[in-house]
């Protein structure tokens, strides 16, 4: 068996990174921080950024409440709480920065800034009308994990204008953010989301018709895994010409286990998109999955997509959409929604079981073309599918076996 000597080079090695502050970081305690969330401590972070970057060395945040009243930018400087701390909601274990302002960003990271294991919590007299973002993205490189943030206007922004490729993201719990939890665009290559929970949960009651959980714009083989929305007015918005970015163009990416709970619509796709989207569970108020605009190319497998009050599915335009292995749901008697509506573009509807309490397909009369087969489909005693007359010869309806409450079929 090979043996290797414990030196103190080895344990370094063996030891996960920035779990307390180590030899090649700045205490921001030993640049005068008090941390006691009543001091503003704006200048003693300033100046540990600033020697930091001069000495290539990189921040230390232990635990406490820091007031700033500014904005810290990080070029090519890291800041880290004590990374052991938890960083869900319900849990004080990390260092807080504590802000007031809303006017601008309390951290802006350019090429190869990086934030972990910290809070940024929002202390407010009163609700905002408008603000600015938590953190301000502007540069490659960035690195973001194990992060709380707390009642923002906007969580994590790129700012529309420059290259944040290979951005990487993971381990964020938002809470209430006012507009946008996430938004990301801009980015040549790769980006990466990862294991990120938008949560709008107070503390002032709001309707399903604000906020956007993560927003996505002009993107390069983006990858999000295990992300999450909850009331928001759309768990994922996919634009390709966003208000306010100079950067225009679509989302070529994956979605992966991605999720939203009691959202509006929870993944609007919105111009020439190509996203996939496999497994995940998306229980919503409006549509599970909305197509507009013209080019997108949506691939939905082994998902359950469920409504209230409006078709599961949307397909209002789009190159083409193809949903296979899903379960897409309309149960609430009280609406009278299709479960999937295909209205414009090119459908692909296979291996999926449907159950509406209402039509459980409807097709329009501006269809390019379809295939609807193999489908289980339980319309509970409805009609299982209703076609526009001319859509009839552009729609292939094969092998779908109708089973309801009052009888058996197969088309």
């Amino acid at each position: 068996m090979l043996r290797i000597p414990l030196t103190m080079a080895t344990l370094l090695l063996l030891t996960p990174l920035c779990f307390a502050q180590t030899a090649d970081m700045i205490n921001v305690k030993d640049k005068g921080a008090v941390g006691d969330g009543q001091t503003d401590d704006t200048q003693a972070f300033l100046d540990a950024v600033a020697e930091a970057k001069e000495a290539g060395q990189h921040v230390y945040v232990p635990r406490g409440r820091y007031l700033i009243s500014g904005t810290i930018t990080l070029d090519n400087v890291g800041i880290s709480g004590p990374m052991i701390g938890a960083w869900p909601a319900d849990i004080d274990a990390l260092p807080s920065i504590v802000t007031t302002q809303d006017e601008a960003p309390v951290f802006h990271l350019l090429a190869g800034g990086s934030l972990q294991g910290l809070d940024i919590d929002y202390a407010r007299a009163a609700e905002p009308e408008t603000g600015s973002s938590a953190v301000l993205i502007g540069g490659i490189g960035v690195y973001i994990r194990n992060m709380r943030i707390r009642y923002p206007w906007d969580g994590i922004m790129t700012d529309g204008k420059s290259n944040v490729g290979r951005l990487n993201i993971e381990n964020v719990f938002m809470v209430s953010p006012r507009n946008i939890g996430v938004r990301v665009t801009g980015t040549w290559d790769v980006p990466a989301l990862r294991n990120i929970e938008v949560w709008n949960a107070g503390p002032v009651p709001r309707g399903l018709n604000k906020g956007i959980g993560f927003h996505l714009g002009k993107n390069d083989l983006i990858r999000l895994t295990d992300c999450f929305a909850f009331a928001m007015r759309y768990g994922f918005l996919l634009e390709d010409k966003i208000e306010g970015c100079e950067i225009e163009g679509g989302t070529w990416g994956i979605m992966t286990g991605c999720s939203t709970d009691y959202c509006g619509t929870a993944v609007q796709v919105d111009g020439a998109h190509t996203i996939s989207i496999s497994g995940g569970t998306f229980w919503d108020h409006a549509e599970s999955l909305r197509v507009e605009g013209e080019g997108a190319r949506v691939r939905v497998s082994c998902a359950e997509l469920k409504s209230n009050g409006s078709p599961s599915v949307l397909i209002n335009g789009g190159d083409h959409t193809v949903i296979t292995g899903c379960s897409i749901l309309r149960p609430m008697e009280s609406f009278d929604a299709p479960a999937v509506v295909f209205n414009k573009g090119r459908l692909v509807l296979g291996d999926n079981h449907i159950e509406s309490r209402s039509v459980a397909v409807r097709i329009g009369s501006d269809v390019r073309g379809g295939v609807i087969r193999g489908n289980l489909i339980d319309p509970h005693g409805n009609e299982a599918t209703v076609i526009a007359p001319e859509a009839a010869g552009k729609v292939l309806m094969e092998g779908n076996l109708v089973q309801s409450t009052e009888d058996t079929e197969e088309e």
